[in-house]
């Protein structure tokens, strides 16, 4: 760091250099002109600036005026010195640019005031967690942070970088707001606020490219310490991270302070022998005096922490010194015990170097850290049981499902009555009802679990409000209701999980139509703000319903809360819609609401935040029937193998398959299936997941070692609902994965694709 001095006398160089000597890197240039201190600056770079009211060519306010006009010293502080300070020329400082006006009698003042900024200039020196998506901002800032003396772990995203901080050491996290991936940043910051100190009171700095009050509000409740807006200015970053880094090391210190009472202090030599122990170190290892002279090995030796008392000397002589390291003690009866231990040179005696070995007992801090240990395994272990009960209930309730609906889907193709029929569609409704409170809750387990992962895919915002509209368009039209969509403009190239997209603005959408007798429902998506790299995106579904009571709407977000308990009895319906969109919303970076008027009308709105991306690719166009057309007429005579152990579920797909052509065998269990495969030349297989014998992942993983079948698709047909299931199939080298019930054109359109994929011969 370079400080400029222009002053016509040489008596205020020597104080400058007096006062700065301890800064490393400082040095003091001396101007003893306004000219050459612009010629100065012309060639070197200053980052502060001393300058004289009176020069021997002009006036030093003229200077300020003219170095900040020239861009040479913009932001960098430059001091006015002044033999008398004046209201007036306060104001002419102001005005010129100049950052503060000292007195010359004020020197140490004027020190002082330098201090704070070469401090600032000092290498920061701190370990930062920064998490930012975008690649090439992630690139430069890493590079930047770098440059200032920083050690950084970068990270693309708040699900990459959580483990990182729960597991290492940081002076302070950095990190984007609006992230890709299942968490935000702004998730990521509350759960390290709910840790305990002082891990959960790292500084925070928060990026953000959504600049404006509201958001800087919703930060720092969060717990933020404070922010920087995109795009970033290096000088202001650099010194809101030197702020934070010195507020850190203040409080760390101070908490240091605190715990000396508690300290134990043993001093040794340089050679590791104990000169002497306080009271607290002799409390601590149940020796006094019987320790002095002994090396410290005898106290200080825990190979499982990599700390050996032998070793320890010569390291400390290296200027290698622990800081709270964690380790085991040894007292003079022997016994162990946790403690904490800090080293640290001291005075030298004699010639002889000595350090001293600072010593805090954490065996209460240990057993408590051991207790929330096993509370936590516990908790997990409970989760993981509700989450095997949940995936063994869903497993349950959909096999007989699959094969009711089944039944009723081939009730449909025979010649019923009107009075047959509207009994099959009582129970197909009746089945679908109870699909859709199972698939409910699974949402909302897997939500609460952290279990449910977001797809990063282009989609088109257009046709995720089209396909809604479409969805719930029959039911609004058996009420006479009218469905309308309104769009602003909108980015077309975006990229997000439209199918959860269309899940969380369904929810609204059926409600709509459920509590609206008549006039009119209206689909709404607005663009709220954008950057280069992502978009803001409002949601919102309006209708002329029944309303609800503005003061219960918190309430109708909550899991398994209504209006009341007779909208359940009137309407039907679990509760669990709202949570679930409330919960995807802030899964996307959004947040959820609604305005109600009772007897009027109710509107339920969600934002999300988009990243920008390539175009969605054009939907397939296929209308109901076109797959099993285009499978009969492509694929006629084809080899099929269905695996299923399910006898009902088994003859509802013979049927549903009927119509084919295809030449089908059948599989009970994985065992049959290898067996059928080895001997046989299929050009498909249908494969269930949970068997007995042995299952559909070993039986897929066996069957693609069989000469032949490395490409033959293999499509799982389960009732696994999960979506580690759908992983654990198409890594055992499945095609693709649905779950039952299968509605048949979704089974033809799954089965025509993976064929039309596998570039296999058509027979």
């Amino acid at each position: 760091m370079r400080v400029l001095l222009v002053d016509s006398g040489n008596l205020y160089r020597g104080i400058l250099q007096q006062g700065v000597r301890h800064f490393r890197g400082c040095t003091v240039d001396h101007a003893l002109s306004a000219q050459e201190a612009l010629s100065g600056v012309a060639a070197t770079e200053y980052q502060f600036f001393v300058v004289s009211g009176q020069l021997a060519d002009g006036d030093g306010l003229d200077l300020v005026a003219r170095l900040r006009a020239s861009g040479r010293a913009s932001i960098e502080p430059v001091v006015l010195l002044t033999g008398n300070a004046s209201h007036e020329l306060a104001s002419a400082a102001q005005i010129a640019g100049v950052t503060e006006v000292f007195r010359k009698q004020d020197l140490a003042e004027l020190i002082a005031f330098m201090r704070h900024f070469l401090e600032a200039n000092q290498p920061l020196q701190a370990r930062v967690l920064y998490v930012e998506d975008s690649r090439d901002q992630r690139l430069l800032m890493q590079e930047q942070l770098t440059s200032w003396g920083l050690s950084v772990a970068a990270f693309d995203s708040a699900d990459a970088a959580w483990p990182a901080f729960q597991t290492e050491a940081f002076d302070l996290v950095l990190c984007d707001v609006i992230l890709d991936g299942r968490m935000s940043g702004a998730r990521l910051i509350n759960r390290i606020r709910r840790l305990p100190l002082p891990q959960g009171g790292v500084p925070i700095l928060a990026v953000t490219a959504f600049d404006n009050p509201g958001r800087r509000i919703e930060l720092f409740h969060l717990g933020i310490d404070d922010y920087v807006p995109k795009p970033i200015l290096p000088h202001e970053l650099r010194a809101r991270l030197g702020n934070l880094i010195s507020r850190r090391r203040a409080a760390e210190r101070g908490r240091r302070l605190l715990d000396a009472s508690s300290l134990g202090v043993v001093i040794v030599d340089e050679e590791g022998f104990i000169l002497s122990l306080d009271d607290n170190a002799a409390a601590l290892l149940d020796g006094g005096d019987a320790l002095l002279a002994h090396h410290l090995s005898r106290i200080v030796d825990d190979p499982d922490a990599g700390i050996s008392g032998t070793a320890l000397p010569t390291a400390m002589l290296r200027g290698e010194h622990l800081d709270q390291q964690r380790l085991h003690l040894t007292r003079t009866d022997g016994s162990r015990f946790p403690a904490e231990m800090s080293t640290v040179e001291i005075e030298p005696c004699d010639g002889w170097r000595q350090f001293a070995l600072l010593l805090r007992d954490v065996h209460r801090e240990t057993a408590l850290a051991e207790s929330l240990t096993r509370a936590r395994d516990a908790a997990e272990q409970a989760e993981r049981m509700k989450s095997d009960f949940l995936a063994n209930m869903s497993h349950e309730i959909r096999t007989p499902l699959s094969a009711i609906l089944g039944m009723a889907h081939l009730l449909r193709r025979d010649g019923l009555t009107d009075s047959q029929r509207e009994r099959v569609d009582r129970i197909d409704t009746a089945g679908q009802h109870l699909l859709g409170v199972i698939n409910d809750i699974l949402d909302l387990t897997k939500i609460g679990a952290g279990r449910l992962e977001l797809e990063a895919l282009p989609l088109d915002v257009r046709t995720v409000v089209a396909d809604v509209a479409s969805m719930i368009g029959a039911r609004a039209q058996t009420k006479g209701l009218t469905v309308a969509i309104e769009m602003s403009d909108l980015p077309v190239r975006l990229t997000g999980d439209p199918l959860r997209l269309r899940q969380a603005l369904l929810n609204y959408a059926a409600n709509a139509v459920k509590f609206t007798e008549r006039g009119r429902i209206v689909l709404s998506v607005q663009q709220l703000d954008e950057t280069a790299d992502s978009a803001e995106l409002r949601f919102s579904v309006r209708d002329t319903g029944i309303g609800v009571d503005p003061a219960v709407i918190p309430q109708l977000f909550e899991a398994f809360r209504q209006a009341d308990n007779s909208m359940s009895r009137r309407y039907g319906g679990t509760g669990l819609g709202l949570a679930i969109t409330r919960e995807l919303a802030a899964l996307m970076g959004g947040e959820v609401g609604a305005e109600s008027t009772p007897g009027v009308g109710s509107e339920f709105w969600f934002t999300v935040h988009l990243q920008r991306g390539a175009l969605a690719p054009a939907a397939p166009s296929l209308a109901p029937g076109d797959a099993e057309g285009r499978l009969i007429r492509a694929y006629p005579g084809l080899r099929m193998l269905l695996v299923e152990d399910d006898d009902i579920n088994r003859e509802v797909a013979l049927e549903v398959l009927s119509d084919l052509s295809f030449r089908i065998d059948i599989a009970v269990d994985g065992e049959e299936a290898l067996a059928k495969a080895r001997a046989g030349d299929y050009r498909l297989i249908l494969m269930d997941m949970q068997m007995p014998r042995m299952n559909g992942l070993e039986a897929t993983a066996a069957i693609r070692q069989l000469p032949g079948y490395a490409d033959v698709p293999i499509i799982a047909m389960t009732a696994n609902a999960f979506e580690e299931d759908k992983r654990a199939c198409l890594a055992a080298g499945m095609n693709d994965f649905l779950t039952k019930p299968v509605q048949p054109e979704r089974l033809f359109s799954a089965m025509l694709t993976a064929l039309e994929q596998s570039g296999l011969i058509r027979q």
